[in-house]
Formats: structure tokens, sequence, C-alpha cells
């Protein structure tokens, strides 16, 4: 893990997207998940905001009635590398964590494990990670449908959106800068 975030702190946010800008030059999105799970909803919700509010066109895999899930993270995964061999790999996920790790995002740079929280046996997908701690990772909240689960995985969504976004206007910045398109 290259740092991690708690979701109140916008300054370790913000850190945390210029981390991300350095990162995620030619990036597509892959976003894991399914809305019909209120903490696995994390990543559509991701993909859909993200898909809405992304002023350049970037490519985002795994939005509200298209998800990316156990079932298919494989192929998707082909299908996207076929499509885009050039491109850096994001991967949004929603995790688990221990009690003072929820509300946190966490960037890695490198690949993740889809559904090893839920004992899955899939393929690491990715070549940068943002993993959204959004219950316990004795699973026992995971599932649950609360008021409170919900806003935290809103509230972390917004986060990640708002974190993607900044580090694509520090990358178009940057473009500008150097006379770059």
């Amino acid at each position: 893990m290259i740092s991690q975030a708690n979701i109140k702190d916008n300054k370790q946010l913000e850190s945390m997207a210029q981390q991300l800008s350095t990162m995620v030059k030619k990036a597509v999105y892959m976003c894991i998940g399914t809305e019909k799970v209120c903490a696995d909803s994390l990543g559509p919700l991701v993909g859909q905001m993200l898909n809405d509010n992304m002023e350049s066109p970037v490519f985002v895999y795994g939005i509200y009635g298209y998800n990316i899930t156990a079932q298919n993270v494989e192929s998707c995964h082909r299908f996207i590398r076929k499509l885009h061999p050039d491109c850096t790999l994001v991967v949004i996920d929603a995790g688990v964590g221990e009690a003072d790790q929820i509300g946190s995002i966490q960037l890695t740079d490198g690949k993740i494990v889809p559904g090893a929280a839920t004992d899955k046996s899939l393929c690491a997908v990715g070549d940068v990670t943002l993993v959204g701690i959004v219950s316990h990772k004795d699973m026992q909240d995971f599932y649950s449908d609360s008021a409170d689960k919900q806003n935290l995985v809103q509230k972390t969504a917004h986060k990640i959106v708002r974190m993607i976004l900044s580090a694509h206007s520090q990358l178009a910045e940057s473009a500008k800068e150097n006379g770059l398109k």
C-alpha cells in the first residue's frame, strides 16, 4: 500500500490525489461490485459518478446495471486489457478492514485480488487500486443495508471520485504547462 487516507481528512485525500496523478496517465477505470449489496455498491457507484462527471473522455467499466462481479471479473479484465493494452488499469473496489480503518481509502501501486475477504479465488487485476474500507473484516455488517452503511458508502464514493477528478485535473494542468494536449 502506498497510502491510506481517512475520508474526513481533506489534506490526506489531496495528498493521495497528487500521488494518484503520477500514476494514472492513460487510465482506464474498472469498478468492481454490485448495487445489490450496500457495502459492495461502492465500485459501481464510483463508476457511475465518474461516467457522469469526467470532463475528458475516459473509459469506465462497472456502473449501475452493468456490474463487474465475481462472476465476470476475469472475463472483464481480459476484455479491458485487450481493448486498452497500453493503459493503466485503475481498479476501484470496496474492502474490509480493522475498526480504525473503516472510512478510509487505500491507494496501492499494484494488483488487487477481488473477493479475497469472502474467500473467493479470483485472478489479481489492475495496475493501481483504490479500495474504500466500508466494513469490518469479520464481515458481520458487510451485508447490512443500514442508513449508516449507505451513508458511509456514499461519502467514500464521493471522496474517491473527487480524488480521481483532482488527479486528472492535475494531469491536464501539467500537460498545459509542458505544451502538450
